[in-house]
């Protein structure tokens, strides 16, 4: 098709109908609960007043850089850090005070919540494919273990579950004809990566502390933030 033939009033539509599609398309990129595990066998004597998080450990072999990659070696540190900003800011918003901290208090109290875990796997992807090409090629990947305590019981976890996700589907401009879809597609698609997998993980761990809040009578179901469920 030659672009130059085209009227405006031809071009127009077609932009905002690749805008359109590349938006929708591009949502593909999401994170799941799953193993969701109570094992509280009594019910706590509150609900929470002040969550405390332990930065989610990380082992190196599970974590995979893009090799273009300028700081090499700190993909886990830097994933680490978005997730405790982004979980923080997420229980502060919904559930109640919550903050990082490296070491829990030393005041055992039954209403301050512990929540600490393991990122599981970590893949930078490429964003460069991702634009590019599309279904599944450079897709990013963040999975997590998440133990939820009572501070007065630290030892024991109450809550336990995964999440599982990131940008893994998403089309590229290779794959989508219509004319100009290259354009917004790229837009999206370099505003995806690891970042937003840690705010979608974050906002995951806490519709599912808010789930657990519901079921205790504590939150109203119809304003908690709800976990999308990961398929069996």
């Amino acid at each position: 098709m030659n672009l130059l033939n085209l009227s405006p009033r031809s071009i127009f539509p077609r932009f905002l109908a690749a805008v359109f599609t590349a938006g929708f398309l591009s949502s593909c990129a999401s994170v799941s609960v799953k193993n969701v595990r109570n094992s509280d066998q009594r019910r706590p004597v509150c609900k929470p007043t002040c969550i405390e998080i332990t930065p989610f450990a990380y082992q190196p072999d599970k974590v995979k850089e893009n090799f273009t990659r300028s700081k090499k070696g700190e993909l886990g540190a830097e994933t680490q850090e978005l997730l405790n900003r982004f979980l923080a800011e997420e229980l502060y918003k919904h559930i109640a005070q919550a903050s990082v901290v490296r070491r829990p208090g030393k005041k055992a109290a039954k209403d301050v919540w512990l929540v600490s875990g393991r990122i599981t796997r970590l893949e930078e992807g490429s964003r460069l494919l991702r634009m590019g090409i599309g279904l599944g090629a450079g897709r990013t990947r963040l999975d997590t273990e998440v133990e939820v305590r009572h501070q007065s019981m630290a030892n024991r976890p109450f809550l336990n579950f995964s999440t599982t996700g990131g940008s893994n589907s998403a089309p590229g401009a290779a794959t989508n004809p219509i004319p100009f879809s290259s354009v917004p597609t790229a837009l999206f698609q370099t505003q995806t990566g690891i970042t937003d997998d840690a705010a979608r993980t974050a906002r995951m761990i806490n519709a599912a502390l808010a789930q657990y809040l519901v079921k205790r009578g504590w939150m109203d179901a119809a304003t908690a933030p709800k976990p999308k469920l990961a398929r069996p």
